[in-house]
Formats: structure tokens, C-alpha cells, sequence
């Protein structure tokens, strides 16, 4: 019965982030801001049957949900959008956030009910409290660096607009370019320790459970290649002053390593010993 009642719920947040998805999409490009208001009456039903599969799923799998595809695509929309809702009910003027990690989410989501629905049995090695601690400060890190990349979109449209000296009150319903700027820097800041804890966290963990801090393992690999590249961008900006276009655009591009990392790694390796799919909790 569970099963039947997450299955129907899933199914049902990736029809209204389609239908929210849409509406987004129609509004930006004929700057129909109704369109995007009714966009926000959709995503928020749709995060709360959102945040009862997630909550489903842990109990019924008794462990914190990241363990294969369709797992990290809840647990990491969910913090996505759960950011967006946050920033949305706080300030409406970052209604446009939406557009980025509102179809971001349905695609992961739809990923993974098509790849592997069902729960994965989590190895008793891997049952330990730090996977908690390991695996969510790497949700939240994801959903940080979304909500970045969503400002970086948002700055990026809004300046187009100004460029070409286009009239009208759509893009001047969202917040002032040097306020998006500085919002999406804060988020990627937030990313950044958030995925360094998770980093340490995980080294932690290997060292109790394979008896290593670190073992060049391609997760492991791809996270600190991550990490380094946001770090990077930091950089860019505290010290060389990057600011606006340059960073937004190094905020969308910078997205792809983590989902590299979360999603992409257990399509093509096949000797990771982290808990992304089948073959990780079999080792």
C-alpha cells in the first residue's frame, strides 16, 4: 500500500512540475507574469506530495533516502525546491528561481522513476549514523548550488532585457541585478561548506568502513573536483572581482559537476564503492 500511494504521489509531483515547468517556460519567453504566478500555486501543492515521498521513502526503507537514482532525485529536488519555496514565500520577487530548479527536479525525478523505482537494499556495512551526516550536507550542498544556478539564469535574462533596452514591467518585478548577484554568490558559499562537511563526513565514514580516509574512488574524485572548481569561483569573485554575467554563467556551467557527480558517475563506472545504485551496496 505504500508502495502503491509513493508510486501515485511521485507520478503526480512530475505531472505538476511538468504542467509549473511549462507555465515558467511560456511566461519568460512572452513575459506573461500571470503565467508565472499561476506557476507558483502549482509548486507548492506539489512540494508538499514532494515531501511525502520523501518522508515515505525513508520509512520505508529506514534509512535517510539517497541510495540510487530515483532516491537522490527526490532527496536532492526536494531540497531544490524546497529552497525555492523558502526564498518565494520570504520575497515574491524570486518567483523566478522556479525556472531553473522546477524543471531541474522533473527531469532527475523522471530519471529515476524510469531507471530504478523501487527501493535498494543498503548493505549492513553501510548502515551507519554517518551516512546521515555524509549524505544530507551533500543534498543540501545540490540544492544550494541550484538555487545559485537559478539566480545565475534569472540575472543572465534580466540583463539581456536591459541590453536591449526593452520596456515593460516583467523583469522589473524581480529583484535589482545587484541583489541577484549577490544572492547567487551567497548560495554558492553556503554550496561550498556544505559539500566540504560532506566531504570530510565521508572520509570519516571510509576510514571506519574500508579503513582508508580516501580512496580515489570516482564518486570521491568527482566531489572534490567539484568542490575545487566552486572554490574556484569564489576565488574569482573575492579576489578578481568576478561579478554578474561571468559568474552566472560559471554558476549554470559549475551545476554540471554535481550532477556528474550524484547521477552520472553510476551510468558508466562500474567499481564504485558508494551506495549510487545496485552494484555499490552488492560490494
Amino acid at each position: 500500500m505504500t508502495e502503491l500511494i509513493e508510486n501515485i504521489l511521485a507520478w503526480l509531483c512530475i505531472y505538476i512540475y511538468a504542467g509549473a515547468a511549462l507555465l515558467l517556460l511560456t511566461g519568460f519567453i512572452f513575459n506573461k507574469e500571470r503565467l508565472l504566478r499561476i506557476s507558483n500555486y502549482l509548486i507548492m501543492p506539489a512540494f508538499v506530495a514532494h515531501t511525502v515521498i520523501f518522508a515515505l521513502r525513508w520509512v520505508r526503507t529506514g534509512y535517510f533516502p539517497a541510495n540510487g537514482e530515483l532516491e537522490n532525485a527526490i532527496t536532492g529536488g526536494w531540497f531544490a525546491v524546497g529552497f525555492t519555496v523558502y526564498l518565494f514565500l520570504r520575497n515574491r520577487t524570486f518567483s523566478g528561481l522556479a525556472l531553473f530548479t522546477v524543471p531541474a527536479t522533473l527531469l532527475l525525478l523522471g530519471y529515476g522513476m524510469m531507471k530504478a523505482p523501487a527501493p535498494l537494499p543498503l548493505a549492513a556495512s553501510l548502515k551507519s549514523s554517518w551516512l546521515l551526516v555524509h549524505v544530507m550536507f551533500a543534498q543540501v550542498a545540490f540544492g544550494a548550488y541550484a538555487i545559485a544556478s537559478g539566480f545565475g539564469l534569472v540575472y543572465i535574462l534580466k540583463d539581456n532585457n536591459r541590453r536591449k533596452g526593452a520596456s515593460g514591467s516583467f523583469y522589473e518585478k524581480f529583484p535589482r541585478l545587484e541583489v541577484i548577484d549577490e544572492s547567487m554568490f551567497k548560495f554558492v558559499v553556503y554550496g561550498f561548506i556544505t559539500e566540504l562537511i560532506m566531504i570530510v563526513a565521508g572520509a570519516i565514514w571510509a576510514k571506519d568502513l574500508w579503513g582508508s580516509y580516501w580512496g580515489w574512488d570516482p564518486v570521491e574524485v568527482w566531489s572534490l573536483v567539484s568542490w575545487l572548481l566552486y572554490g574556484l569561483a569564489i576565488h574569482l569573485r573575492v579576489t578578481l572581482g568576478w561579478r554578474g554575467r561571468r559568474l552566472a554563467w560559471l554558476m549554470i556551467i559549475l551545476l554540471s559537476t554535481v550532477i556528474i557527480t550524484y547521477w552520472g558517475i553510476d551510468t558508466v563506472v562500474e567499481n564504485s564503492r558508494h551506495i549510487f545504485g545496485v552494484k555499490s551496496v552488492t560490494q
